[in-house]
């Protein structure tokens, strides 16, 4: 997978056209794996927004020696199988030498399989099931708090904002959803809290109500929830018409601007658990959310701040190896220490990033408010 050298001398009869396309820089081919059409569309597009901005970045100032990046993007659909197929081609055909992906977990534990195959370099920004970074393949580098690194961190205040015991589980029916029912149970628990419910939806239901009736009837203090964009627009929708006074947390997009845009004050009271706050006071953050306007007119939201990070680590591989070669990326990916808009981002022996900080927001106003922090330290 090593870069074709360039031909450095020309048959003299050719035409003057093809020597001049001969020493014109080859593009460094970098691929990622996102959730452009499903019932993650949405979020995977904020994703790709925020990756997008960390290739210009680079490309803007050069590239590695004057190669810039073709950053080339397949959809995986948040779908494990069409995940793997999209990551094939990128590896076997475009020859990337590096991936970024794929959001859900259960695409990316599916699609770090090939990125192991291959040999090539994977950074996941979004997925947070535990397991991703206990399979033992030194090529998946996640850069996401998981869910039990987020439940130990903030299980104490969520039972003191809930001012009860008794929690509840609306989650969606993937590794994602069903890992927070487990992960949170655990931290929860150590904190004195009764789980009275667990309700598992399918993410192309619509109808929710019978499972919102069913975690209404336990009467729980606190309800935490697991929703990507649409989802969580459902959710809310549909425990407002019920009237649930449960206190209610979540993960995923309980703070996206689509997400506002379609419940308004609706989604006031919800505490999320979340990677990333535009508004966290840190030089790293503000240059990038000045950037992000700019390039977008939109303030990011955690998706877009996990696109960004993704790349710019790939980037930063890229200058401090000097080499687009994936095993070298690899290497200069585990060693390295990037300040990103949360924090810096370093990496333990199985890949799991650490070193940022987490945020748990409160919703005000139609808005994510900072109502505690915690600092990632380097897990075992």
């Amino acid at each position: 997978m090593s870069k074709r050298p360039r031909t450095s001398t020309m048959i003299a009869s050719l035409p003057l056209l093809f020597t001049a396309w001969s020493c014109m820089a080859e593009p460094i081919h970098i691929g990622a794996v996102y959730p452009l059409t499903g019932a993650v569309a949405e979020d995977g597009a904020v994703v790709l927004k925020g990756a997008k901005l960390a290739v210009k970045i680079f490309n803007d100032a050069g590239g590695l020696n004057g190669d810039k990046i073709d950053f080339l993007v397949e959809d995986g659909a948040c779908i494990p199988a069409q995940s793997v197929a999209s990551a094939e081609k990128l590896i076997s055909a475009n020859k990337v030498v590096a991936l970024a992906g794929a959001f859900c977990s259960s695409s990316t534990g599916a699609t770090m399989d090939v990125a192991l195959r291959y040999k090539v370099p994977m950074v996941a920004g979004i997925s947070t099931a535990p397991n991703l970074t206990e399979r033992g393949n030194r090529y998946l580098f996640r850069i996401q708090a998981t869910s039990q690194m987020l439940a130990d961190a903030f299980a104490s205040k969520m039972m003191q904002i809930a001012g009860g015991k008794k929690v509840a589980f609306l989650v969606v029916n993937d590794d994602w959803g069903r890992s927070i029912a487990t992960c949170y149970k655990t931290s929860l628990e150590r904190e004195g809290a009764q789980v009275v419910s667990t309700q598992i939806f399918d993410t192309n239901e619509t109808d929710l109500f019978s499972y919102i009736t069913n975690v209404k009837r336990a009467e729980p203090d606190a309800i935490m929830m697991a929703a990507n964009t649409q989802n969580a627009i459902t959710v809310t929708e549909q425990l407002r018409q019920m009237n649930v006074k449960s206190k209610l947390f979540g993960e995923g997009s309980f703070t996206a601007k689509s997400y506002y845009d379609a419940v308004g004050k609706k989604g006031d009271g919800i505490g999320g658990l979340m990677p990333y706050i535009s508004s966290f006071d840190n030089p790293v953050n503000k240059q990038f959310v000045e950037m992000y306007k700019a390039a977008y007119g939109e303030i990011p939201n955690n998706n877009a701040a996990a696109g960004f990070e993704e790349l710019t680590i790939i980037t930063n591989a890229l200058k401090t190896s000097g080499k687009e070669e994936p095993e070298a990326l690899r290497d200069a990916i585990a060693k390295s220490s990037t300040p990103g808009p949360s924090g810096e981002i370093k990496f333990n022996e199985k890949g799991q990033g650490y070193g940022f900080t987490v945020f748990l927001s409160q919703n005000e106003e139609a808005k994510a408010e900072v109502a505690a922090t915690a600092q990632i330290d380097k897990p075992n």
